[in-house]
């Protein structure tokens, strides 16, 4: 995403408040717009909900959506970070025209593995088959929106994105109600699908229209995706944990039932969903230039080494990289402190406006504290992904889903009042397994980006000649 991090930045060299906010008013809406469009939706239809709506069906609409996210990021986490590798080689090499063969792969990929999940929909979704078919395409409609959002770093074009964004809110918000007052329950699903799958053509058209190419499928992308499996586990683990203490309290007997087999945890849900929200500004703080002021230090020390610095030269880059970091995580500390701060303070207030009960507020206090933490967590863990430490980030990732699990389990045992320290002491323990791995890593960064390279035996009408790579 630094790409779109550095186009973003010369809004912010006009250096002025209005131009502030307008960067990162893009910012905001390109690393949470599925999610702010679906609160936006979501609020919109319960506050202008229809005669032909009651309260079951608008809860029943929001469980199903959840489950969407849920499910859809969590198999698009097996794509994930293949493909943004995939797609940086390939920009890297400027093999522009691999990108829509790519394109077309990835999406094909997807929806064959996510066909067999909107099986499993069709079959727990009750109600009509118009609605379980809605239900399953929506499903993949919003899968398609998770790999298209890994095409922004090659598009760059902020503006595209966030007319996308806003084109398809409306859509969703004024089909939704048009519908629903004729259909009920299904014209919210029919409406919902009509606003996102404009993003998904509108996106889908940009791409064909910047990008041309004579093939339609790329060969070498599932083959790579075998040849670097630890990626695929990587994505599959983060996604999960993100999800993993919800479907842990949904299984749990304190959980409310919607259905036969969809359930709830309305305490834990809607305050963790709300106190996610708190961290949008540390996102939009990265990619807008947390990310892209890291990036320039990283370009720097390893065009020294590949254009022959000196070892007192490369000591110098690798000690302004290092600062780098230093000062991103001090600045992130600061600028999201204090809004994560603010957030748990002034709980009560915010809860009178969300309409929280009064058990949620502790449960969001607890949720936003580690949201705070997660946020640092993922800025941890794509650094540790620049240096390529692959088994690092895994081990990092699979402590997250395996302890956000293990801990919310725990707490399921446990009084009410101990919701939501699963996750924040998840978060806690993988940040600082991730933070004491990075640091032990970067000490010996030289050593380890010499010693890393291939060694291959390349023979020649039968002489064996090391060559170093």
């Amino acid at each position: 995403m630094a790409g779109i991090g550095f186009n973003l930045q010369k809004i912010l060299e006009q250096e002025s408040f209005g131009s502030t906010l307008k960067a990162h008013f893009y910012s905001t809406l390109i690393v949470a717009g599925p999610w702010l469009m679906s609160i936006l939706t979501i609020v919109c239809l319960g506050y202008f909900i229809t005669y032909r709506i009651d309260v079951f069906d608008l809860i029943f609409f929001r469980t199903v959506i959840i489950y969407i996210f849920a499910f859809s990021l969590i198999v698009v986490g097996f794509f994930h970070f293949p493909l943004t590798r995939y797609l940086s080689d390939k920009l890297y090499t400027k093999e522009y025209e691999s990108l829509i063969p790519t394109f077309i792969t990835a999406c094909g990929g997807l929806l064959s593995v996510q066909a067999l999940m909107g099986i499993i929909f069709y079959v727990i979704i009750p109600g009509k088959p118009f609605l379980k078919v809605l239900t399953v395409f929506i499903y993949m409609t919003i899968s398609l929106i998770w790999i298209l959002m890994v095409f922004l770093t090659a598009l760059r074009d902020y503006r595209a994105i966030v007319v996308s964004y806003g084109i398809g809110t409306l859509i969703a918000i004024v089909t939704a109600w048009y519908f629903g007052q004729n259909l009920g329950l299904e014209g919210y699903f029919l409406g919902y699908l009509l606003g996102h799958l404009t993003i998904v053509i509108l996106w889908s058209a940009r791409i064909f229209i910047e990008f041309n190419s004579t093939r339609g499928f790329d060969a070498d992308f599932f083959p790579f995706m075998l040849q670097n499996k630890t990626l695929v586990f990587i994505g599959l683990f983060y996604n999960l944990a993100i999800w993993i203490d919800k479907i842990v309290l949904w299984l749990s007997p304190q959980a409310t039932k919607i259905t036969a087999i969809l359930r709830n945890h309305p305490i834990y849900d809607s305050a963790v969903f709300f106190a996610f929200l708190t961290i949008i500004p540390a996102l939009s703080l990265f990619l807008i230039q947390i990310e892209t002021e890291f990036y320039r230090n990283y370009r720097r020390f390893y065009l020294g080494i590949i254009n022959k610095a000196t070892y007192s030269q490369i000591e110098i880059l690798k000690k302004e990289l290092l600062e780098n970091i230093r000062a991103s995580v001090m600045i992130l500390l600061r600028y999201q402190g204090l809004i994560s701060l603010a957030a748990i303070v002034f709980a009560p207030q915010l809860a009178e406006l969300l309409k929280f009960s009064a058990v949620q507020i502790p449960v969001f206090r607890i949720a936003t504290l580690g949201a705070f933490l997660h946020s640092l967590l993922l800025m941890t863990i794509i650094i540790i992904l620049y240096f390529d430490l692959q088994k690092e980030a895994l081990m990092v990732t699979g402590l997250f889903v395996a302890t956000n699990a293990l801990l919310t389990f725990v707490t399921t045992r446990l009084d009410i009042s101990f919701l939501g320290y699963g996750y924040l002491t998840s978060t806690l323990i993988s940040l600082a397994a991730a933070f004491y791995l990075l640091d032990n890593r970067l000490r010996s960064l030289e050593y380890l980006t010499f010693a890393r390279q291939p060694i291959g035996v390349h023979r020649e009408e039968g002489i064996g000649e090391i060559i170093l790579y």
